[in-house]
């Protein structure tokens, strides 16, 4: 599956992200790099990300309701417990990053990758995604409630206790990836591909018992 990469200028300059905050009128902050987080609070209208590299950031604590990324890569970046909810993602890569405990309800992701990061018990609930890719990420115990996938591909990705009711799985290919269960809807069920032992997993994950 092709996803379109963000669309970065070649040369930028680190940005101070505090001081552009700072600026009452500033909402879209655009081409640069950002290796320090020192916001301690976010203006109340919707910021708006384009064009951004955040390298080695540390977000601890941030709730970033309602903003939007749109070109942007985060790379080995300490996410964890970040409120993104009801944002937006477009053409935005994630790597070696630490995602633990993100909040991304009622979001949208678009042409997003996910790759080498840990993303265990991070939110995506009522979100739609289109054209995503988690790629050898840990998803255990991530909760996809009632989300809406359009070709969303998870390549070798621990999905052990992942929630995926209410979220339809059909064309989803899960044959890579390792669980001893997880939690589906039967009637969402049709069209997920999966290897042998996994299906097994759906049938405990449907209360079956399997005689071997």
């Amino acid at each position: 599956m092709k996803i379109d990469k963000p669309k970065i200028p070649g040369q930028l300059e680190l940005l101070d992200i505090s001081t552009l905050i700072e600026v009452e009128e500033e909402r879209f902050i655009s081409r640069g790099i950002v290796s320090c987080w020192n916001v301690l609070e976010l203006p109340e209208n919707k910021l708006s990300f384009d064009q951004i590299i955040f390298q080695d950031v540390s977000f601890e604590g941030v709730c970033f309701d309602q903003v939007e990324f749109i070109d942007c890569k985060f790379e080995r970046c300490d996410l964890s417990n970040v409120d993104f909810g009801d944002s937006v993602f477009h053409r935005v890569e994630f790597h070696h990053s630490k995602l633990v405990g993100v909040q991304c309800t009622e979001s949208r992701f678009g042409h997003t990758l996910l790759n080498n990061c840990v993303a265990n018990y991070t939110v995506f609930s009522f979100s739609k995604m289109k054209r995503v890719k988690f790629q050898q990420t840990a998803l255990n115990k991530a909760d996809f409630f009632n989300c809406t996938f359009d070709k969303v591909v998870f390549e070798e990705c621990p999905l052990d206790g992942a929630n995926f009711t209410d979220t339809s799985l059909m064309d989803v290919d899960l044959s890579t990836c390792t669980y001893e269960q997880v939690t589906v809807s039967v009637d969402q069920l049709s069209g997920c591909i999966v290897s042998t032992e996994q299906a097994l997993g759906f049938a405990k994950s449907l209360g079956l018992i399997v005689k071997q």
